[in-house]
């Protein structure tokens, strides 16, 4: 519970750091509903397909690009917020 409520923490922290990306990702999120509305409006049966790729596809991107897989671990992300070096 402790790294949830620190992981919290940081996503509303970064909101108020960093607006413009705060407002990108909402904004990307609201074209993924808005595309898969449409495609279940017109009776196309991918928008489960579409949905889903949209979601996972930025951070399947963003591990392609040297995401690091022990990004959750919340020992070392509160020793790099504090500023102390990472062994």
């Amino acid at each position: 519970m402790k790294g949830v409520l620190f992981f919290l923490g940081t996503v509303i922290r970064s909101m108020a750091i960093k607006p413009s990306q705060f407002f990108y990702f909402h904004g990307y999120i609201l074209l993924i509903y808005l595309i898969t509305y449409l495609a279940e409006i017109n009776s196309l049966g991918a928008y489960k397909l579409i949905f889903t790729i949209g979601v996972t596809g930025p951070l399947l991107l963003a591990i392609y690009r040297g995401l690091p897989l022990d990004c959750l671990n919340y020992e070392k992300a509160i020793l790099k917020e504090s500023g102390n070096s990472v062994d």
